[in-house]
């Protein structure tokens, strides 16, 4: 049985997937801020007993309805993606998360320093780099 070969990544979707890794731990706090302040429309619309206040008529439970579906829209692209992330991670070898870790999580060392620190040469680097991205891309349904 013949294998097709996988195709390799664009640079605009090699990119956008070191983005995604980059961004991986913002992704995260935005998503803690989402349930946060679901938590909080959920608590105040149950301490609301829905009677309208002053002299203008209120639907606090449709507001409060209408502002869950705006976060949650918001979190849920994000919920993809880290999830996306976090699945792949699972799947990487010690010396691919440590690339991951070192590259798109700490992000304070060079690829020359990354290099250093795992005692590898350029061509090693850039390959194992080449291979992770797409391992993440592969789960991101990006290929």
């Amino acid at each position: 049985m013949r294998q097709v070969a996988e195709r390799k990544l664009t640079r605009a979707e090699f990119a956008f997937v070191e983005q995604k890794l980059f961004n991986y731990h913002i992704s995260k706090a935005l998503i803690a801020e989402y349930e946060f302040q679901r938590d909080a429309l959920l608590n105040r619309s149950s301490e609301h007993d829905g009677q309208p206040r002053g002299n203008k008529i209120s639907k606090p439970t449709e507001i409060t309805a209408v502002q869950l579906a705006m976060l949650e829209e918001k979190a849920r692209n994000e919920m993809f993606w880290v999830k996306a992330i976090e699945d792949t991670l699972k799947c990487l070898t010690e010396e691919e998360r440590e690339l991951v870790e070192l590259k798109y999580f700490e992000g304070y060392l060079t690829n020359e320093g990354i290099m250093l620190k795992m005692a590898m040469n350029k061509n090693r680097f850039y390959r194992l780099r080449e291979a992770v991205v797409t391992k993440f891309a592969r789960r991101m349904a990006i290929i």
